[in-house]
């Protein structure tokens, strides 16, 4: 009789304890039904977001409804919000332990077993396995070419105080600046667009010279202005493969405005040929935390109205008509400020439709917020164009950073856009 008794005992524990399997569409069908139960899900998922102690989920890459949604810049919101509910409900929030950087965007979980705590929200109280997709490897570019990097190397300062003071400590910086010195030099540029460089000459000479320990020899271009406690852009470039040529030429007059150095244009000599480039390197305004397409979207607007308004004077005073324009745009491809620039005869020349092709990931969602602009003699002359997945993919905080890690790797939050182009084609 005890037997009996405890073989239906243990028999009733196995029950409420057991795990049944499940896939993703069949759970995300009946939520209700498998509330507080135990699962395993068969459909293997994709990380798409990682945070500090929840994660992401869907069975693809989900792209920010901007990216794809056509007809947006016009005021269709249609493929904007069928895009936006798909993304809703093909994605899973999963609460877990997991070391949040040793988990990566992209990387696979197959047979994720979780308890069901409510809509489209798992629970385990494990850390989970995932596997890493192989890390994005960037070939050199061919003999004849030059490489052009677009690259936001995320608030990059000399001086620690004011706007800098609660985003990096000293020891950081350090940290900080071998990395993005060691990441720069290993994408063999010529030229490095960079957006999010303090604005004056201490903070790139600070990098360019972490740079030249490795034997290059690279010099910079910043806006002729004092050392300001704001974001501007710059340009890096090998001294052996080109010259500047001109005076930068900026897209405002107001020297008091740390944004009269965040859109500017330089012209550039290849020595070997002779031949002649323009690139504009530019950071458009940013949107705040969590706000819609929309935010701050009539300052995106003036800085691609007086970009449009600077070209010209820059073709005329630069003598070429060969035009790139790079930088952080802080638009996405289908919103109005990027289709104004593509509708002025300007070619995005990034690739598009593939899940490997976006430069930035916010709460889950990818896509280009970096940019690659040409002028129709220019986009004839480029070889290739790609995001490097060097960023995008990797979890990054100043306040948990692995003081040890040594990588390249997550050196900013914006993926490089690596541009070869081969000039005089």
């Amino acid at each position: 009789m005890r037997r009996i008794t405890l073989f239906f005992i243990i028999t009733s524990v196995l029950a409420v304890h057991a795990v049944e399997r499940v896939s993703l569409d069949s759970l995300q069908a009946h939520w209700e039904q498998y509330a507080n139960r135990t699962v395993e899900i068969t459909t293997p998922l994709l990380v798409c977001g990682n945070f500090y102690d929840s994660l992401v989920l869907s069975p693809e890459r989900l792209f920010c409804p901007e990216e794809r949604a056509a007809g947006l810049a016009d005021g269709d919101s249609t493929a904007y919000e069928v895009l936006r509910a798909h993304n809703r409900e093909a994605s899973i929030i999963l609460h877990c332990r997991n070391r949040y950087y040793n988990v990566r965007t992209g990387d696979i979980i197959r047979g994720l077993k979780a308890r069901v705590t409510g809509e489209r929200q798992l629970q385990t109280g494990k850390s989970i396995r995932t596997r890493h997709l192989p890390k994005d490897r960037l070939p050199r570019a061919k003999k004849g070419e030059l490489r052009i990097v677009g690259a936001n190397i995320e608030n990059y300062f000399a001086d620690l105080g004011g706007y800098a003071h609660k985003r990096t400590t000293p020891k950081q910086l350090a940290v900080k600046t071998k990395k993005l010195s060691s990441a720069l030099r290993s994408m063999h540029a010529d030229v490095i667009a960079c957006c999010e460089m303090q604005v004056g000459n201490k903070a790139p000479a600070m990098l360019v010279n972490a740079m030249n320990k490795g034997g290059r020899r690279y010099a910079f271009i910043a806006m002729p202005m004092e050392d300001m406690d704001r974001i501007g852009g710059c340009f890096i470039y090998d001294t052996g493969r080109v010259r500047p040529y001109t005076m930068p030429l900026s897209a405002y007059q107001d020297t008091t405005n740390h944004y009269y150095s965040r859109m500017f244009a330089v012209g550039f000599e290849e020595m070997a040929t002779g031949e002649k480039i323009i690139i504009s390197v530019n950071h458009f305004k940013s949107k705040r935390p969590g706000r819609t397409q929309y935010d701050t979207n009539l300052r995106r607007m003036q800085n691609a109205d007086s970009l449009l308004a600077m070209l010209p004077k820059a073709i005329e005073a630069f003598g070429d008509e060969d035009v790139l324009l790079l930088g952080d745009y802080n638009c996405y491809t289908q919103e109005q400020p990027i289709q104004t620039i593509i509708r002025a005869g300007y070619t995005d020349m990034l690739p598009q439709g593939r899940s490997k092709n976006y430069s930035y990931s916010y709460k889950g969602e990818a896509g280009y917020l970096d940019r690659c602009f040409a002028s129709p003699g220019m986009a004839k002359q480029i070889v290739r164009v790609q995001p490097w997945h060097v960023n995008a993919d990797w979890y990054y905080s100043h306040g948990a950073y692995k003081m040890k890690d040594k990588s390249k790797h997550r050196y900013a939050d914006h993926d490089p856009i690596i541009v070869d182009v081969k000039l005089g084609n």
